[in-house]
């Protein structure tokens, strides 16, 4: 593994590097000038002021001609106040006219600086522009780079800038390479793949965050190992339960077929009862049986017949604890829901008002169908609920009789919860008293 790094190193080095580096370009610029000026490809900034002397000295003689001017001056000429010749740009004349009534001018420019002067011997003028910069001794190479520092300038800041992203890049690249490495681990666990070829790096606080990346890859593959080996023993289980089950259901179901012959006084009404909890019970262990987390229960049309099952399961409740059903209203709807799921809400919710009402009170029902949701309402005319536990009250292992948690209360209303959300609704529990108080269980399934 060798010693780690700190990314703080990698980003004080190539700090310094481009330091040293910029340090290198302001020597090559220094030492670039000095070379060309001592090899004679340039000369200095000074050169054309003080060669002005020299064409003063040549204006002054009577054989003196233009051709005489070097190619590093534009020039002015006139005789009799005539212009004989004119190289200077019209954009300065201002400075020319400056120069003629002053002999001299000199614009305002930070770098490369135009100087004029003026020469004047007998009826014959010379003004002469000449920029203070150093300037290629080459003719074709001047009139080609005639600012020659400017050129000079932005040459170096390009080899600089060029260099400064080169480094730049590189460090860039560097970091994300190593920023990569992370974001490989978090894709393959995101994947679910958590035996991808592990990375390290040499920095410090990457190599961290790979390593608590890999810790968490171990842990959640161990407990994903261990969740798997509990579902598969929960499936067998089930399985072996459902098996069991079976055998004296069917022993339940032939003895109640002899007791039906054998008493045939007996009430018709106790005797469907049974029979209809049996084929419930039945129809659960069948349901326990082709259990799979992967697989929803199958969903039935709200119609006539299922509301009609449902009203069934709530009549045998009511009648074997003496209340009776009131079917409010009994609308049909056109939404599906999970018709054996939510038989064991209503069972549920009715179960709880029988404990909590009256022998001969009333538990009334109602089905409502409207235009984007379909309404399941229970009230009983019980207590109703205890208002300091009616937030509570759809928790887990809470009670309306036990206010504190136990493993034996307070599952009743926790399932409820749990089928109306997985049918894509909502559960409201209250309190009213409309001249007779209860509890109030509204189930509000949406059609979207």
């Amino acid at each position: 593994m060798g010693n780690k790094k700190s990314l703080r190193y990698l980003i004080s080095k190539y700090a310094i590097i481009e330091l040293v580096y910029s340090f290198f370009i302001v020597v090559l610029f220094y030492v670039g000038l000095n070379v060309l000026l001592n090899t004679g490809v340039i000369h200095p900034a000074n050169y054309a002021d003080i060669q002005s002397e020299k064409v003063e000295e040549g204006f002054k003689k009577e054989d003196w001609t233009p051709a005489e001017i070097p190619f590093y001056y534009d020039f002015l000429y006139l005789k009799d106040g005539k212009i004989i010749e004119n190289t200077i740009d019209k954009k300065y004349d201002n400075l020319v006219q400056e120069a003629q009534k002053n002999g001299k001018a000199t614009s305002d420019e930070i770098i490369g600086s135009n100087i004029f002067k003026t020469y004047t011997m007998g009826n014959r003028q010379l003004v002469i522009r000449y920029k203070v910069n150093a300037i290629f001794t080459n003719k074709k190479l001047y009139k080609l780079f005639e600012n020659f520092e400017w050129g000079y300038i932005v040459f170096i800041l390009t080899i600089w800038f060029l260099g400064f992203a080169l480094l730049l890049i590189r460090s860039s690249n560097i970091l994300k390479r190593e920023i990569d490495k992370i974001a490989i681990a978090n894709a393959n666990i995101s994947r679910m793949d958590l035996d991808y070829e592990r990375e390290y790096s040499k920095y410090k606080e990457i190599d961290g965050v790979l390593c608590s990346i890999d810790v968490l890859a171990k842990n959640l593959k161990k407990s994903l190992g261990e969740q798997w080996d509990m579902q598969v023993k929960q499936k067998e289980l089930v399985e072996q339960l459902t098996h069991d089950i079976r055998t004296p259901i069917t022993l339940i179901k032939g003895n109640l077929e002899l007791l039906k012959e054998e008493n045939p006084g007996l009430s018709s009404d106790r005797f469907s009862d049974i029979f209809n909890g049996i084929d419930r019970l039945e129809k659960y262990i069948g349901k326990l049986k082709n259990f799979s987390y992967t697989m929803e229960g199958k969903k039935d049309v709200v119609s006539n017949e299922v509301i009609l099952y449902w009203i069934e399961v709530m009549s045998s409740i009511c009648r074997l604890n003496g209340l009776k059903l009131k079917v409010i209203k009994s609308e049909s709807s056109n939404i599906r829901l999970d018709k054996e799921e939510v038989a064991v809400a209503l069972q549920n919710i009715v179960t709880n008002s029988v404990e909590y009402s009256k022998k001969d009170s009333v538990i009334s029902v109602e089905f409502k169908d409207e235009p984007g949701e379909f309404v399941l309402i229970v009230r009983d005319e019980g207590t109703g609920f205890d208002k300091d536990l009616l937030p509570l009250l759809t928790d887990k292992f809470i009670s309306g009789k036990v206010k504190d948690k136990c493993d034996k209360h307070g599952l009743g209303l926790w399932v409820v919860k749990n089928i109306v959300m997985a049918n894509n609704g909502n559960l409201y529990l209250n309190n009213y008293g409309r001249g007779i108080s209860g509890a109030e269980v509204k189930m509000v399934f949406y059609k979207e």
